[in-house]
């Protein structure tokens, strides 16, 4: 059953991964902004979420580049004409 599902993959490792990194990266920043925004009169606690978030971009724009390139290299078809024009002659 596990070899069934790993063929039935519509993506790569690389673009779950890419998920996993934008989730990740967008968590943490959120976090960051919240405990940026509570300890606002804690100086280090609001230097370090200020560095914390500007750690988190790094990760989330190389998330977007491995999942949004393969989504968009599957996915590319259906934003054409041409797809939509062969698919009602084959009708």
């Amino acid at each position: 059953m596990g070899a069934t599902s790993k063929n039935n993959r519509q993506f790569s490792k690389r673009f779950y991964i890419g998920i996993w990194l934008i989730i990740t990266s967008l968590v943490v920043g959120k976090l960051t902004q919240a405990a940026f925004i509570i300890y606002f009169n804690n100086d280090l606690i609001r230097k370090l979420a200020v560095v914390i978030y500007l750690i988190s971009w790094p990760p989330f724009l190389l998330g977007i580049a491995w999942a949004g390139m393969e989504y968009a290299v599957k996915y590319n078809r259906f934003f054409t004409i041409k797809y939509y024009v062969e698919k009602f002659k084959r009708r």
